[in-house]
């Protein structure tokens, strides 16, 4: 008697899209010159990660808020570059046709001017903006950055990309000018609309519990190890956002054989499996389960599948092959509160 714990599992996939909103942006009082921004990607921009072609130039509006003195000083003239920290996503934004985005520690020497009027081949690599006089509005107009994610990037649904900042300005009306690259961190948020996505499949060999005819149930409890199935057996998920997991067993965690009658105790044979570090032996002993995005490179989604013998087959029915069909059914969500890390347990 050969018996077969269960057949690949089925994996169902949802997507679900989320917008991030705009970080509020207020005008600093300050005696120095500065600036802070914001990008909003419009509503009908997407990036899934899993699509081969990325995200190619989308346009995103760059808006510049100056600081203010408590009176009459004002931030005139700005010329800045942005900042990815390190760990960051790979993006490319670039501005009027030159690139603006630089890794951490990287910037060769930029920003280096503050002619607002040389937005030509001189302001290569960084953006210039002249805010204008004391009555001139605090905010700039809007400095559309061309936006390239490439596919597979590792962005997280609901999260926007954070960058920083790095700018020298010139003040006026008695506020001090900055000469000496001034960085504020993660004061650019581009708000890309992230589709929250997964991929998943099973890595492993059947899960057999190989020839137990002649065993009984009290030789399978004595031996439990020998009756489990090879800890390397486990579900794979790529994910962009966190995501629930549901299992179901066809039989509710019994072996039969095709045509055994399932409340035949002589013709089904009880196992268990241990999944997300929790032991289950019935469909109602599972629920359902929030874990944690995996991310794209799926190292946070190594998720370890094992069953575990519960009965011998020496005083059952016998047949050529006993079996069952494990349903694992992942399905991404936008965000949870209480996502925890399932990766090994």
């Amino acid at each position: 008697m050969r018996v077969l714990a269960a057949g690949l599992p089925a994996l169902g996939l949802i997507c679900a899209l989320v917008a991030a909103e705009p970080a509020a942006a207020q005008s600093q009082i300050s005696s120095v010159c500065g600036v802070t921004g914001s990008a909003t990607a419009p509503a009908s921009i997407t990036y899934d990660p899993f699509s081969p072609g990325g995200l190619s130039e989308a346009t995103v509006p760059l808006i510049l808020r100056r600081n203010r003195g408590l009176i009459l000083g004002r931030t005139r003239e700005v010329s800045l570059v942005l900042v990815s920290p390190s760990g960051s996503p790979a993006v490319d934004v670039t501005y009027n046709g030159y690139r603006v985005i630089y890794p951490e520690g990287a910037t060769a020497g930029r920003p280096r001017s503050l002619n607002s009027k040389d937005n030509g081949a001189g302001a290569a690599g960084e953006i210039r903006y002249d805010f204008g006089s004391l009555l001139a509005a605090d905010t700039s107009t809007p400095l559309n950055l061309r936006v390239t994610v490439p596919p597979g990037t590792d962005l997280s649904a609901g999260e926007p990309i954070i960058l920083d900042l790095l700018y020298i300005c010139s003040g006026e009306n008695g506020m001090a000018s900055v000469s000496v690259p001034t960085r504020e961190t993660g004061t650019i948020r581009i708000n890309v609309n992230t589709v929250s996505a997964l991929q998943a499949y099973y890595a492993g060999s059947s899960l057999d519990f190989g020839e137990i005819g002649d065993a009984t149930t009290a030789a399978v409890l004595a031996a439990p190890d020998r009756y489990t199935t090879p800890v390397s057996n486990s579900l794979r998920v790529r994910s962009s956002g966190p995501f629930e997991v549901r299992m179901r067993s066809q039989n509710d965690f019994k072996l039969t054989y095709p045509g055994g009658n399932l409340s035949n105790a002589a013709q089904t044979i009880r196992y268990s499996a241990r999944f997300l570090g929790q032991d289950i032996s019935s469909n109602a002993g599972f629920g359902t389960r929030t874990c944690a995005r995996a991310g794209m490179d799926g190292s946070a989604g190594v998720l370890p599948l094992r069953t575990t013998l519960k009965e011998g087959g020496a005083a059952k029915t016998p047949a050529t092959n006993y079996s069952d069909i494990i349903s694992i059914t992942f399905t991404p969500i936008v965000a949870a509160s209480s996502a925890i890390s399932c990766s090994g347990l």
